[in-house]
């Protein structure tokens, strides 16, 4: 407050220095090009009905079908999908057998029937060998009516 009931107008110079810092900080921001992968459906704590539509996105990385020979890719995978399992630690091959569906092909769809109940979905972006690769992981819980 200066002297007086009138409170103080701010200096245009701390002004500007907040908007300077905003603008700096939004343009960090979008400039993160963390790689990532996230589950677009089905949404976290939803009700869903069977057969399950699953979709899987991803950011700052190469999503492609495996090569035989197998061939690891910098910065490329494919998806896989752990049913009612925890994600695996980095590192570790993901095992081509239940309860794990490898998405070789490069596709990020699939249909799924499953039994009423809940569910818990873990998407692992593996390399060229299947392994797990660091920052590369989601789950997701929803419930089948």
């Amino acid at each position: 407050m200066a002297c007086g009931s009138e409170p103080a107008e701010p200096e245009p110079a701390a002004e500007a220095e907040e908007a300077e810092d905003a603008e700096a900080a939004a343009e960090e921001a979008s400039m993160d090009m963390t790689p990532g992968v996230f589950v677009i459906a089905p949404e976290e704590g939803s009700t869903v009905s069977s057969p399950v539509t699953m979709e899987f996105g991803h950011e700052h990385f190469t999503i492609e079908p495996i090569t035989d020979p197998l061939t690891v890719h910098e910065g490329a995978g494919h998806h896989h999908i752990g049913l009612d399992t925890d994600c695996l630690p980095v590192g570790e091959i993901i095992p081509q057998a239940s309860p794990w569906v490898h998405f070789g092909d490069g596709s990020n769809t699939i249909e799924m029937q499953l039994e009423p109940g809940p569910h818990r979905v873990c998407l692992q972006i593996g390399d060229g060998e299947h392994r797990t690769l660091e920052g590369m992981s989601a789950e997701v819980t929803f419930t089948v009516e």
